[in-house]
């Protein structure tokens, strides 16, 4: 799930790691991880999440990868600056479609730097996730939720976004409505780093379970559009959280049904 910036340096040279570099094309160009392919993970919006939605996410992300040439002998490495909100991104497309043995490179580029990596100029082509219709796709349904399994209400919601978009004082302009989803656990997903890498994963235990989440439960994490909550989930995996989905949709969906519920003001007990 993680490898550290010391293990990708020893592990280059065998030429099964594939780094991919998630930041904006601009910085890939400018100095990246020698070998790494660039793919934005974090500009897709899915359409709606239900079953159509979903498939065509899977699709478009499927597709990406195919064009990458990944497989068993080439294992990709998403990176950003520091471990954030869009390498664990990567990491869920990339599980998203049945693909094994990603990986996250815990402290990003400057961990990379700092462990004495050398950089280069990103060579080649940029590419990015998108939707598509293609038919028949073959993917993981247990890695992400529809609107209607959030409403359901059958598995521990668990919002990771800011106290103050967590609580509807602040909304992004994208956004219909403030506030949260009802009856949401809450924990903001920064909590879960620290200087740039993943806690320890007792302490991301005590975290989630001071929110009121327990690792015999089902969750369901969101945030604004899905990233955010991708690094709760592999958050939540390091600790010992096994049956964990994303609602990719998120507060930017869910805001913008005004037939759903939502709650604002301060936590209420879940």
């Amino acid at each position: 799930m993680i490898i550290t910036a010391a293990e990708l340096i020893n592990g280059l040279p065998e030429g099964r790691f594939v780094p991919v570099d998630v930041r904006p094309e601009s910085a890939w160009r400018e100095a990246t991880i020698p070998g790494a392919v660039s793919l934005n993970v974090y500009d897709y919006f899915i359409p709606e999440s239900d079953e159509a939605g979903i498939t065509g996410m899977a699709a478009g992300a499927r597709e990406a990868f195919e064009r990458l040439g990944f497989g068993e002998d080439r294992i990709p490495v998403f990176f950003e600056e520091q471990t954030g909100m869009i390498s664990p991104r990567g990491l869920w497309f990339y599980e998203l479609v049945g693909l094994k043995g990603g990986l996250i490179l815990d402290g990003g580029i400057s961990a990379f730097k700092d462990a004495g990596g050398e950089t280069t100029t990103g060579v080649g082509t940029a590419d990015a996730i998108r939707q598509s219709d293609s038919k028949g796709v073959v993917f993981d349904r247990e890695l992400v939720a529809s609107t209607d399994e959030v409403l359901r209400h059958e598995a521990e919601i668990f919002d990771v976004r800011r106290a103050s978009e967590f609580q509807g004082i602040f909304a992004h302009p994208c956004c219909a409505r403030p506030g949260r989803i009802p009856h949401a656990h809450f924990a903001f997903y920064e909590d879960f780093l620290m200087d740039g890498k993943y806690r320890p994963a007792s302490e991301i235990r005590a975290i989630a379970e001071k929110a009121g989440l327990s690792p015999e439960h089902d969750i369901i994490t969101y945030c604004h559009r899905g990233a955010r909550a991708a690094t709760a989930l592999y958050g939540l995996r390091l600790a010992g959280f096994d049956s964990v989905k994303i609602y990719v949709g998120s507060w930017h969906e869910w805001a913008g049904n005004a037939a759903l519920p939502i709650e604002i003001g301060p936590a209420e007990e879940v």
